[in-house]
């Protein structure tokens, strides 16, 4: 097992992570980094989040951003709130299940 720090970014804020968290790999280590930067970036004011991973040795192996899914997740349920952002079958335009599979 090798221990890994993750340390958060945004704006001008910063958090240092000082007791990091043991994983079997590099891999196991960075999938981790994106769960975080996934969660955390759901939150309304993170969307300049960075997750920066350092080995123990306090070499950055890299830096993740949320996903881009996330942001757009984050878009959609905000935005539920304005009418006239979205199609709407009620105004005359069709449906998804309307549209034929082929012109999708």
């Amino acid at each position: 097992m090798q221990l890994f720090f993750y340390d958060l970014h945004w704006d001008d804020e910063r958090f240092v992570d000082e007791e990091g968290i043991a994983h079997f790999d590099e891999g196991s280590a960075l999938y981790y980094a994106q769960r975080i930067a996934d969660r955390i970036g759901r939150d309304a004011d993170y969307g300049s989040l960075k997750v920066e991973v350092r080995s123990s040795r306090g070499t950055l192996l890299a830096t993740v951003l949320p996903s881009v899914g996330r942001g757009r997740e984050r878009l959609a349920l905000v935005n539920r709130r304005y009418p006239g952002l979205f199609r709407n079958p009620a105004n005359g335009a069709p449906s998804p299940a309307a549209v034929p599979m082929n012109s999708r």
